[in-house]
């Protein structure tokens, strides 16, 4: 049984069963934007006796924490329902959900660190919002971006960083969704001049007192090995056609 979520108590019961990196994204959202705004929908599979499976749906976007023994036949099933343009889970559940991933990659985790002390600023103006968003070549709007971005920002439920250099931001990171001591990095990102400079990585290194996962392509691998992450697991997405 699938129950839409709209007590605190079923948010709190969803806060303790979200604990990979696709929980994490759901309970950060969760907390940004809760059930009464209806901007974000959030959902838990009920087998049983126990939850099996939490989701989310934002703007066709949705994210799947499930374990072994969720019902995939209903999954599948409310998920066309309620329609997607992407779904974003373990690559293991896209055969459970009899679909196919139209891309994949390593799901990465660091244990916290002592951050490392480096000279970075936080966005606090259009302006410099519009230049991170610009450093790290979004494809949608800026407005909604921002609106986004920064209402999570205001709920405590991500951090944003930048660097600059010769008097412009050059590299950028954030911790896209924060849930308690562990958070997901993303939205990494250094201008193609200042690269392979160690910019990217003392920045990422100022976020070390946070256990840290991130979802990256392949291409990416070393970088982050080199930091210290390692492969926990794999996460798939699926578009639909």
């Amino acid at each position: 049984m699938l129950k839409f979520i709209e007590t605190d108590e079923e948010a709190e019961l969803l806060y303790e069963f979200c604990k990979d990196s696709f929980g994490l994204s759901i309970a950060s959202l969760l907390q940004a934007y809760p059930p009464k705004l209806d901007i974000c929908r959030f959902w838990m599979q009920i087998t049983g006796d126990e939850i099996t499976a939490a989701l989310c749906s934002m703007n066709g976007e949705i994210v799947l924490s499930s374990n072994l023994r969720a019902d995939y036949e209903e999954l599948a099933e409310f998920i066309k329902t309620i329609g997607y343009t992407n779904i974003l889970c373990r690559a293991m559940d896209v055969v459970s959900l009899n679909m196919f991933a139209s891309g994949c990659g390593q799901v990465w985790r660091r244990e916290a660190i002592e951050a490392e002390a480096a000279d970075y600023s936080i966005p606090g103006t259009a302006a410099e919002f519009r230049a991170i968003y610009e450093l790290l070549n979004i494809k949608g709007e800026f407005d909604e971006w921002f609106a986004d971005i920064t209402r999570r920002i205001n709920a405590g439920t991500a951090d944003m960083r930048y660097m600059e250099r010769d008097g412009k931001i050059v590299c950028t990171a954030s911790l896209l969704h924060i849930n308690g001591e562990k958070a997901l990095l993303g939205a990494v990102a250094t201008e193609k001049d200042y690269r392979k400079q160690g910019i990217a990585s003392a920045l990422i290194n100022t976020f070390g007192e946070k256990t840290l996962y991130l979802r990256c392509l392949p291409a990416l691998n070393p970088f982050y090995q080199k930091l210290g992450f390692k492969s926990v697991d794999v996460w798939a997405e699926i578009k639909d056609k």
